[in-house]
């Protein structure tokens, strides 16, 4: 068999980097797999050992099915899809509703409900209808006079995708769930949108860009909610939210929106986060033959013939590249080890996939079953298997939708060379929707909780099996029947079951009949669950004063609670608490929790008053002060009150730093509260004031060789907080090659941040002699300010400045600068710059693939080149991806991607110009948004916070930020050095 890399050097040897995709004979380059019929499918099953699979449903009943909904009685109503991927103009999708008539599992009856519907993505059960997404609309349809049709049909929402000039078929919104607060939760997905609520016509437009949403079915009142996930969104039974999207295929949300919004002056994480212990991207092991058109399209892309990603190092297969679907299994039939665990489907790799979730501080971790590492708990050997969403069932088992399509590639990524000669509706009348079963199940009765009297649909909030709950909650939310309320306490206060104790409070809620008292039995509650969404139920009664200093003597002992998730939720919670001894309470958490980051993000989220007193308490509590995490603390909190500007505060901060007097608890601290100060506008001649003295020994210790590196860089960035005329001569005496490249760094960035013109002229006089990393920090400074960029475009123009020394987002940025005369004089000085073709590159540096590499030399190169924005192996800088996900993909890809930055850039690593209203511009990565600021994140982790009301303009470059040209100086030996490094 001809090896990869001699079949990689015959491609490149027949199709040169420049060369046009060759034509296909379909008979012999394309084979076609043939569909298996249904009845023929399980046979082509690898399943888990203890399960087995039954149909639930197939054509001709059901095609192209993509979700699915059941009501009350049992009854499936299924989103086809029958229009992916091009025909949405056909309107061809519907709701079918199917029917088990006898109980046997089989779904034989199936009805038309609605049809010509655009692209439908998602659909829930409510009060006899239906709600279904069709972008860009949520429509709700019902069948009022029983003929199986659906006589009203009403837009309540419309505008999902409006900014986007061309729908992204794979990013419409979708995922419908049932929350425990009473409302309906969707996934918005990248195709985002500005929405309209037409049922509630007073509502303001939302623009729910980058945010998912919920609404209530009673009031139709609109939410916005943290988003990020593209198709799939679940809940656990504890009411942790969990989404996947294409190449991370399971992620969570460390907090609800609402408490990023409380805090303006300060700028939260981001609380989506990768909760995969093998990265993002993980292994797949599939058992079905690959595609030959994908094979293809990978051979073009690695010949450099096609454009996008190579696949896994140019394996078209074999890691996720398309999860999708992720589903917590809530369900009674399976045994309880599987309860919880997440089931996400990689569609592309005919297979689904099982994480087993497990606690992580205030978070959670994903991990394969140990007997699960190297074989998928689903797999099918026929490539039409698509698995692309599942659903808990009323019999406790969860159901796989398989769309069944010979190709569902999305037909942008697909080269018209190939894409003509395939057929992207094969299938669209096919369909499957399986069950998975314990080899020991038996079929429960059909359900009816549509019959169920309020006392039983009271009952079976207590079931092991989540669908039952979530159905009787939805029963009880849509009755309003009062006579369950006595019922409900009963079981908030009775219940053998945790589960039912916290349904029955949220089901209290939705009868607007939970009582302060129920709440304060509940904080008493032995099962840390319940307590914790009480804390979090609580928050509706902390306006009334009565019953919040009846709540407040259970809140200070539970500060003392045992369960870090209900401290976790208690941190959150008293940001809404209005009580003199608020703060004392806040800081009793944060003694026992300060070294875990996300309690502390918790606490700034809800110190936007009471921050001066919480910096006085913990300032003088010795322990927590002289600890690390405690340090770092009151650093982000004197941030916060820097940014704040309240006078009395700042006084308070600022006669408190007086008494400080280690160095490396010092520096870093009055930084953060002079980065604050600055963001609020404070004239920097109060620094100096406040601080004098402090500055004068940060300008002794960053010019002392003999102090430690670490206590330096922490000098030299305070410094960055005076002036010019203070500071400045002492750091560009730093700049000298006598000094190591952490000092020049920090000089560098420490000069980025003082105003005077000067900066940049003895930045470009010292060009020539700094190290490309130190080069790259000054340019940053360079191009951040217009009269910085005319002094760089001087040494351009002089030739100290080279213009390949530019990478091509700065180029861009100088080429479309919003100063007419300097983007005048960029684009005559930059016309004629040279830039090498990156296929060109790219090939010479093939070679490298067959050399020996040597990981300790490439250690050095990936000290020297890459650190500054990627961490690996205990080093380096988190801006772009992760090296241990990125390795996983292979050297060929990890090779095309140091060369090739821009050949495809995920949307989460395109680069972003932010210009701010007194004109400096900066270039990084959007790491967090919220309604209050936008953090950009550069490289060598600086991380610049900057108040949405000081920024001007924020624009995607549409370019990585990952420059072009850092092979420059190396031979293919160096680059297998780095890929054997990486890939050790």
């Amino acid at each position: 068999m001809i090896s990869r890399l001699a079949l990689f050097a015959f491609l490149f040897a027949i199709f040169p980097g420049n060369a046009a995709p060759p034509e296909l004979d379909p008979q012999k380059d394309l084979p076609r797999f043939p569909p298996v019929i249904a009845t023929n499918a399980l046979a082509t099953f690898q399943i888990k050992k203890g399960f087995r699979l039954e149909l639930a449903a197939s054509e001709p009943n059901v095609a192209s099915p993509i979700a699915l909904s059941f009501d009350e009685n049992g009854r499936m109503f299924v989103v086809e899809m029958i229009d992916y991927s091009e025909r949405r103009d056909e309107r061809l999708g519907r709701i079918r509703v199917l029917e088990d008539l006898d109980g046997d599992g089989l779904f034989e009856k199936a009805s038309v409900l609605a049809d010509q519907l655009p692209w439908p993505t998602g659909v829930i059960c409510y009060d006899g209808g239906v709600f279904v997404a069709a972008s860009p609309d949520i429509i709700y349809l019902k069948d009022t006079d029983g003929d199986g049709k659906a006589d009203i049909r009403k837009v309540v929402y419309t505008g999902f995708g409006n900014t986007k000039d061309r729908l992204n078929v794979q990013a419409l919104l979708n995922s419908f769930n049932w929350g425990l607060d009473n409302r309906i939760h969707g996934a918005t997905a990248p195709n985002g949108g500005i929405v309209t609520n037409r049922a509630v016509t007073q509502q303001k437009p939302m623009d729910l860009s980058g945010r998912d949403f919920c609404f209530d079915p009673r009031s139709m009142e609109l939410f916005a909610e943290n988003g990020g996930g593209q198709y799939g969104l679940s809940y656990d039974s504890k009411g942790r939210k969990f989404v996947c999207s294409n190449s991370s295929h399971v992620r969570t949300f460390m907090y609800e929106a609402r408490y990023a919004e409380r805090n303006p002056f300060y700028a939260m994480p981001g609380a989506l986060v990768d909760i995969a212990v093998d990265g993002p991207a993980a292994e797949v092991y599939r058992i079905s033959p690959e595609e030959p058109w994908r094979v293809i399209r990978t051979k073009w892309r690695v010949g450099g013939i096609a454009p996008g990603p190579i696949e896994g190092g140019g394996r078209s297969a074999g890691y996720f590249t398309g999860a999708t679907g992720i589903t917590i299994y809530r369900g009674s039939a399976f045994p309880p080890d599987f309860f919880d665990n997440a089931f996400i489907g990689d569609a592309g790799g005919n297979l689904v996939h099982r994480k087993k979730i497990y606690p992580d501080g205030v978070g959670v971790k994903a991990a394969r079953p140990a007997d699960e590492q190297k074989v998928e708990f689903l797999a099918s050997t026929d490539t039409w298997f698509r698995p692309v969403q599942f659903a808990n069932a009323p019999d406790g088992t969860l159901y796989v939708i398989d769309m069944y399509r010979e190709v569902i590639e999305h037909p942008w990524s697909l080269p018209e060379q190939i894409k003509k000669h395939l057929d992207l509706n094969s299938g669209n009348d096919r369909g499957r929707i399986y069950r998975i079963v314990p080899d020991s199940y038996k079929r429960p009765q059909p359900v009816r909780l549509g019959e169920a009297s309020i006392p039983q649909l009271v009952a079976t909030l207590e079931s092991p099996n989540g669908w039952h709950r979530d159905t009787a909650a939805r029963l009880l939310y849509q009755r309003q029947d009062k006579s369950a309320v006595p019922l409900l306490i009963a079981l908030a206060e009775n219940s053998k079951s945790p589960l039912g104790r916290m349904h029955a409070l949220y089901a209290l809620d939705g009868l607007n009949a939970l009582a302060e008292a129920t709440i304060f039995n509940s904080l008493h509650d032995p099962d840390s669950l319940v307590r914790q969404h009480a804390i979090k139920l609580s928050e509706k009664f902390l306006s009334d004063p009565v019953a919040t200093a009846r709540l407040w003597e259970r809140f200070r002992l539970l500060t003392k609670d045992l369960s870090l998730d209900v401290r976790y939720q208690l941190a959150f919670t008293l940001g809404d608490v209005k009580h003199p001894e608020k703060i004392p309470a806040l800081a009793e958490i944060l003694k026992r929790d300060a070294a875990n980051s996300w309690m502390r993000v918790a606490a700034l989220s809800s110190l936007a008053e009471g921050s001066g007193e919480m910096f006085s308490l913990l300032y003088r509590d010795g322990d927590f002060s002289n600890s690390k995490p405690g340090q770092e603390f009151l650093a982000q909190l004197a941030g916060v009150i820097g940014t704040k500007h309240q006078t009395d505060e700042v006084s308070l901060v600022a006669k408190s730093l007086g008494g400080t007097s280690n160095p490396q608890f010092l520096f870093p601290l009055v930084r953060a509260f002079g980065d604050g100060l600055q963001r609020s506008g404070a004239p920097l001649k109060n620094l100096v004031v406040y601080f004098q003295p402090v500055f004068a020994r940060a300008a002794v210790v960053a010019a002392d060789q003999r102090v430690d590196e670490a206590t330096r860089v922490e000098a030299i960035q305070l410094l960055g907080i005076t002036t010019y005329s203070q500071s400045g001569l002492t750091l560009i005496s730093l700049l000298g090659q006598n000094q190591s490249q952490a000092i020049q760094l920090a000089a560098v960035d420490a000069l980025g941040h003082l105003s005077d013109a000067a900066v940049a002229k003895e930045l470009s006089d010292r060009f020539g002699s700094m190290t490309p990393r130190v080069r790259s920090a000054a340019l940053t400074v360079l191009l951040a300010r217009p009269e910085r960029v005319a002094i760089l475009l001087n040494a351009v123009e002089k030739g100290s400045i080279r213009p390949g020394d530019l990478t091509s987002p700065q180029i861009k940025f100088l080429k479309n600068h919003r100063d007419d005369g300097l983007r005048a004089r960029a684009q005559k000085l930059l016309a004629a710059v040279a830039v090498a073709r990156r296929d060109d590159v790219v090939k010479s540096f093939q070679p490298a693939l067959a050399l020996a590499g040597n990981p300790a030399r490439g250690k050095k190169i990936y000290t020297e080149r890459c650190a500054s924005c990627h961490r690996y192996d205990g080093m380096g800088f988190a801006l772009g991806p992760d090296m241990v996900t990125v390795k996983n993909s292979g050297k060929e890809k990890m090779l095309v991607n140091i060369l090739d930055p821009n050949r495809e850039v995920a949307p989460n690593y395109k680069a972003f110009e932010v210009e701010t209203r007194d004109g400096e511009s900066s270039i990084g990565l959007v790491a967090n948004e919220t309604p209050t600021s936008v953090t950009l994140l550069q490289a060598f982790g600086k991380q610049n916070v900057i108040l949405r009301s000081q920024i001007k303009k924020l624009q995607s470059q549409d370019q990585s930020l990952m420059p072009e040209g850092l092979e420059a100086g190396l031979k293919p030996q160096d680059l297998a050095d780095l890929l054997d490094y990486i890939s050790k």
